[in-house]
């Protein structure tokens, strides 16, 4: 009940774009992109629960967020792209593309003790999410 490493992908996902049009700010969306989707046995190798909070971490960052079990291959993580999931990325480290690797992140999740609330930093506005 550690850590369990992994791949993360990110993703858009129908709630978000359809929160997105209500605004990036609202609570709504704001809980979309905070979650991070992975297979059932994952959870419970973790000791988590759906809809528990956990630390998810990159060599670059890491970000609270909200586990939901999903169908999916073992070891593969999925996110919403959004102000969350940009914590874990590099802008530096993009190969010579110029686009961070959406599509194959590695990543450690594991349990988070810590209050259930945390702030997302993105180009200077913050954002508060409670899970």
């Amino acid at each position: 009940m550690g850590s369990l490493s992994g791949l993360l992908i990110t993703v858009r996902t129908a709630r978000q774009g359809t929160e997105m049009v209500c605004g990036k700010s609202t609570p709504k969306y704001l809980d979309e992109i905070s979650t991070v989707r992975l297979n059932p046995e994952d959870l419970a190798e973790l000791g988590l629960a759906p809809n528990q909070s956990a630390l998810l971490a990159s060599a670059h960052g890491e970000a609270v967020v909200t586990c939901r079990s999903t169908e999916g291959p073992l070891g593969l993580f999925f996110m919403p792209l959004g102000a969350v999931a940009n914590q874990l990325f590099s802008a530096a480290c993009t190969y010579g593309t110029g686009v961070p690797e959406w599509k194959s992140l590695k990543v450690t999740l594991s349990r988070y003790e810590g209050q259930c609330g945390h702030q997302a930093q993105n180009r200077g506005e913050s954002y508060e999410h409670s899970s």
